[in-house]
Parts: C-alpha cells; sequence; structure tokens
C-alpha cells in the first residue's frame, strides 16, 4: 500500500468546517440490583411526568408548549443514549447538509478516487460555555481492512471537528472523505471511529467497498 488519504467534513445546517489529513459479541445484560432499579424508576418517572406535560398542552391547543415538552423528551433520551452513528451512507461528495446527500449508486470505485462516508452522530454530550455558546467536539480514527479482516493502514486522530451554536443542534452530519492508493484490486472496509470530545462515549461504522 503507497498512500492512505483521509479527511472530514462536519456540516451541520449551512455551517461548514473541514479537517483534511494527508499522511460481537454482546455480553449477557447484568440482573439489576437495587440502585439500578432506583435510577430506572427515576428515569421513568421523569418520562412520565414530561409526557404528561405535552398531553396537557396538546389538550390545550397550546401546541408551542406541547413542542417544547417534546423536546423535553427527545434531550433526555439523548442523556441516556450512548453515542451512535446513523444513516451512514456511500455518497457522491462533500457538499451534504443533514440529511441533503446525493447517495452512490453502487460501492465501486477506481483506483484513487475518492470514497465519501456520510453519517449522522447521535448521543453527544453539548456542553454550554460561559459566553452562552452550545459546545460539541469530534474527533475520528480510521482503519483500512480487507477481506479477509487484515488491517493495511490508518491512522488515529485525523479528524478534529468542532462545533459552536447559539442552539444545543442535535441535527448534525459528518462527511468523511477517503482515498486509497496502491492497494490491489477488491473488497475493503473502511472503519470510521468516532469519538465524542466531551465524554467517553465513541462508536464506529464499517463501510464496505470495491477497488475495481
Amino acid at each position: 500500500m503507497k498512500k492512505i488519504l483521509a479527511g472530514a467534513m462536519f456540516l451541520c445546517f449551512l455551517i461548514l468546517l473541514v479537517a483534511d489529513c494527508s499522511r460481537k459479541t454482546e455480553s449477557p445484560p447484568e440482573k439489576a440490583g437495587a440502585g439500578t432499579q432506583g435510577a430506572v424508576s427515576t428515569a421513568t418517572g421523569a418520562f412520565d411526568s414530561m409526557i404528561g406535560s405535552m398531553q396537557e398542552a396538546l389538550r390545550a391547543q397550546d401546541y408551542l408548549k406541547a413542542l417544547a415538552a417534546a423536546d423535553s423528551i427527545k434531550d433526555k433520551i439523548w442523556e441516556e443514549a450512548p453515542l451512535m452513528l446513523r444513516n451512514v451512507v456511500l455518497v457522491k461528495g462533500i457538499n451534504n447538509t443533514y440529511g441533503v446527500y446525493e447517495p452512490e449508486e453502487d460501492d465501486v470505485y477506481s483506483q484513487g478516487e475518492t470514497i465519501y462516508v456520510y453519517l449522522e452522530p447521535v448521543g453527544y454530550r453539548i456542553m454550554k460555555n460561559e459566553a452562552g455558546y452550545y459546545e460539541f467536539r469530534f474527533t475520528a480514527d480510521f482503519q483500512l481492512v480487507n477481506e479477509n479482516g487484515e488491517i493495511l493502514g490508518g491512522q488515529e486522530q485525523f479528524a478534529n471537528l468542532p462545533f459552536k451554536s447559539w442552539h444545543p443542534n442535535k441535527e448534525v452530519a459528518i462527511t468523511f472523505n477517503y482515498n486509497f492508493s496502491g492497494i490491489p484490486a477488491g473488497k475493503y472496509k473502511v472503519v470510521t471511529t468516532v469519538f465524542d470530545a466531551n465524554s467517553d462515549r465513541k462508536a464506529s461504522a464499517d463501510t464496505w467497498f470495491t477497488i475495481e
């Protein structure tokens, strides 16, 4: 393998930040103890209260209040969830925003052709700074793996994607761009691991592609 290039684009609405770089087995769930049961009960009670507020607002046709209650429910789920990567798609370029992209027709690429991977992170931690901005940040690693499971290369921390806004944005998209030169024709996967810089949360996505 002669060269591996990777980059990333972070997009939220019309804001664009670019970071380029040149160079299951599941365990069985543990039996809940008294402490876990108490935490679950508290969380359930909080959800019940928020759902009740939303229903009350809908009955009163106070739709702004109902939407605010729905946002509170979403925020609570967001806090409880791990970092996840959804809607992982091969796309045709880097000019994408949340939910706005052009998917590739297939996963076949020529030698040296750039591969664009679009994804939407969920469950990252959003911090509010002293100035009133909401901030969050991602970093990312990648590995190139062949069909036999052999790791051919990769790079840690190849992307650093900071963001701040007056609103705690949860509709966020990242487009990673990869360029692999000098690898023979065949089937490969790029494993993209995204880290939430404000917590210990991380998530990975496997994207398969074929080099002609």
